[in-house]
């Protein structure tokens, strides 16, 4: 192929008209104007950026200005930039009779402090400053860094785009261009300009290890040695021609290979240790990819109406601003905002033993703040068995082991419900949140910590009940064993199950994690709490803070990738003992629980009570936290259960039966004993609605025999909580009654 920057590609009559012209001003590499950026540091602090704008014409129509730095790392402080005009020369300016100026002057800032663009924060509008800069011709600009965190100068850039005579030499235009709206987003696809994949309807990461140097979660990292290809996407509420173009808003930029699915590839160095894996091509029609050699980039629409949108080639910082037609302009597009709906790729179709068949259904997600930092995709899988669900069905979102940030789904079973999982930011920030400064040029104690994990999760629980019947009484949680947030949210989930992490600070590996993707604690410091991460992932205390809250019922298990000794069994003490001071209803390692829901004995519904249990004589002693006291990974309440369907909640009475579990039909996970005392306190009651000082009498009754065990009088304690204490409970089953004292 020959050389793409010096493929001509203009039409003799577009040369007779005035265009838009973008080009870089640069210290080096691929800008237009080289040796045209200076860095001077100041005595006063900070640093000068000194710009060369003499090739720009006087007075020119200035549409965008872009400043460009390369920081390394994740995270980094944040930059303090704004105009400023030079010294006045001695006398030049100064009214007559006016003293001399003493000494050096200071240099006078104009205008507001660059900003940062959104929604990415990669780059400072400079628009305004250029502007006021063409206006003294050859003078030149002045940008003072009063803060700058470490930067690479070399790699620092303006990128103007102006009004101006395009050189005759354009790159190749990207072509048949197509978009579409759907649910709040515009999909716009277009022809890559190289056809890299030779064509190939499947080609193998190895086979692009040349084009790429890596990968990352939001996509293809291109190899830059030859070129820099890029694909500009515009929109604009009127057709984009070359003489409009300048006005339409920039909204995006897509790498060569943008269809690729970069999340789902195996796990390692992709080109050294997994040059075989195929590499998945996304698709925006139901399971349909997009052929090899096109691009892509979803829109989320801030606008309603008809929008025109067009791609354009950018190489080496060249823009092909000429050549705008049919072949890469397409509109007009009628849009409105709306929720981003997730868009299938592919339906794996497992066959079961019994002529049944399970259904994984893999998404593609493009979100957006707040459900997560900044525009992104993500993956999602829903898994189920047309002929074994239940209807209404319930549902459950699982994290799987939790480790890495891919969706983690069951095995394919005729299961009566909707399984789901999705993808996290990385790392995967204890499946909670990240700071949206990660990644960007913001600083980090100019960043938001946001619980984007679950607002998606919770996005997508409302998608799944548009397209499912989903039973909202019957929605899970399957935890893993990072984050539980979704401890907080009981009006969404009926229980929740796995491990978790109290308190991410008492053990050295969440430490060090949490540290690496929200970056140190300092930079919280003066923020309010609910965006402080280190204070709200301490479960603990929020407890202990909010004993009125319901909580939906938590199955603490181990399992999933947990690695208690290095993850943090030390606060595991002190929140299962908030839990039980607090009278809130969960269970720890408790193989009855389990085999009770499976034979439909329990249920966990939202819309029903269930029992708090303290202080069983038969709860393991679980120590303070060091692996060699106490028991660790013991059981608390593990053998106590209940039937869910004879449960009483009204006004002035409750009713349930419960015993202790006397094993599966094998007899496995049989209580040690066959009698304990408990501590019994109703949650989560909808009709049952005891005030404080209420009197109450209550009765444990043997339902073998109907004779009486125990009986009682007590009052409603703070919050309405009503506790029966040393409740006797045995292998039968007893009936529990609590009615208000005449």
């Amino acid at each position: 192929m020959k050389s793409l920057l010096a493929t001509a590609s203009l039409l003799a009559g577009a040369l007779c008209h005035a265009g838009v012209v973008t080009e870089r001003w640069g210290v080096a590499g691929r800008a237009q104007h080289q040796g045209t950026i200076a860095f001077e540091p100041q005595a006063e602090g900070g640093r000068l950026l000194r710009l060369d704008l003499s090739a720009l014409p006087k007075d020119t129509k200035v549409y965008r200005a872009r400043l460009f730095f390369s920081r390394p790392g994740r995270y980094g402080t944040g930059f303090d930039i704004v105009a400023v005009q030079p010294p006045l020369p001695r006398g030049e300016g100064r009214g007559e009779g006016a003293p001399p100026p003493q000494g050096k002057e200071k240099l006078k800032p104009f205008g507001r402090p660059l900003q940062l663009a959104a929604p990415h924060w990669r780059w400072f509008d400079a628009t305004e400053a250029v502007r006021e800069w063409v206006k003294k011709e050859a003078k030149p600009g002045l940008l003072l860094l009063r803060k700058a965190p470490q930067h690479d100068e070399k790699a620092s850039y303006l990128e103007i785009a102006y009004e101006g005579q395009p050189s005759s030499a354009m790159p190749p235009q990207a072509t048949e261009v197509k978009a579409f709206y759907r649910s709040g987003q515009v999909f716009v696809t277009f022809k890559e300009v190289e056809g890299f994949a030779g064509g190939k309807e499947e080609i193998t990461w190895g086979e692009l290890a040349d084009r790429f140097r890596g990968i990352d979660y939001e996509g293809p990292l291109p190899n830059d040695l030859k070129s820099e290809i890029r694909y500009r996407i515009y929109a604009h509420s009127k057709p984009i021609t070359a003489e409009t173009l300048g006005e339409a808003q920039l909204v995006g930029e897509a790498v060569p290979g943008s269809i690729y699915n970069t999340r789902l590839v195996p796990d390692g160095d992709f080109i050294a240790q997994r040059p075989k894996a195929v590499a998945l091509r996304l698709a925006v029609e139901p399971a349909k990819p997009l052929p090899p050699g096109y691009g892509l980039f979803v829109h989320t629409v801030a606008h309603h109406g008809n929008w025109h949108y067009a791609v354009v080639t950018c190489i080496n910082g060249i823009e092909n601003t000429v050549e705008l037609s049919e072949k890469n302009v397409a509109g007009p597009i009628e849009q409105r905002p709306a929720p981003p709906e997730p868009v299938l790729q592919r339906d794996v179709v497992t066959d079961l033993r019994d002529g049944r068949s399970y259904h994984e259904q893999w998404y593609s997600y493009w979100a957006v703040p707040p459900q997560a930092p900044r525009p992104t995709r993500y993956d999602l899988a829903v898994g189920f068995c047309p002929d074994s669900m239940t209807r209404p069905t319930p549902l459950e979102f699982t994290r799987g082991h939790t480790w890495g940030n891919k969706p983690e789904m069951p095995g394919p079973e005729p299961r009566r419900g909707i399984f789901m999982s999705m993808s996290d930011d990385p790392e995967n920030g204890f499946w909670t949140g990240i700071n949206d400064a990660r990644d960007t040029l913001k600083g980090i104690e100019e960043g938001a910590w946001k619980p984007f994990a679950h607002n998606r999760q919770e996005a997508l629980i409302r998608w799944a009940q548009k397209k499912w019947e989903i039973d909202p009484q019957r929605i899970v949680s399957g935890i893993g064993a990072w984050g539980m947030w979704e401890l907080k949210r009981a009006d969404l989930y009926a229980y929740i199950h796995g491990w978790g992490m109290p308190e991410i600070t008492k053990g050295f590996q969440c430490w060090d994690w949490a540290r690496g993707v929200w970056g140190q604690p300092d930079a919280y410091k003066g923020k309010p709490d609910d965006e402080n991460p280190f204070y709200l992932q301490d479960y603990t205390r929020w407890v202990l803070a909010n004993p009125d809250k319901e909580l939906p019922f938590f199955h603490i298990h181990t399992g999933w990738g947990m690695h208690s000794t290095e993850m943090g069994w030390p606060p595991f003490p002190r929140f299962v003992r908030a839990m039980m001071d607090t009278r809130r209803a969960f269970a720890m390692h408790s193989a009855a629980l389990g085999e009770a829901m499976r034979q439909g004995i329990i249920e966990l519904r939202r819309d029903q009570s269930v029992p708090a249990f303290a202080n069983c004589s038969l709860d393991d002693n679980i120590g303070e936290g060091d692996l060699l006291s106490g028991e660790p990974f013991g059981q608390i309440n593990a053998y106590l259960v209940w039937e869910s369907a004879t449960i009483v909640d009204e006004p002035g009475l409750y009713a349930i039966t419960l015993w202790l579990w006397g094993g599966d039909p094998h007899g496995r996970g049989a209580a040690p004993l066959d009698s304990c005392t408990v501590d019994l306190t109703p949650r989560r009651c909808r009709r049952f609605k005891p005030k404080p000082g209420d009197a109450f009498a209550w009765a444990n009754i043997a339902l073998s025999d109907g004779k009486e065990v125990q009986s009682g009088r007590l009052v409603a304690a703070d919050h309405g909580l009503v506790t029966l204490e040393r409740l006797a409970v045995t292998k039968a089953r007893h009936r529990i009654t609590i009615r208000r004292a005449e």
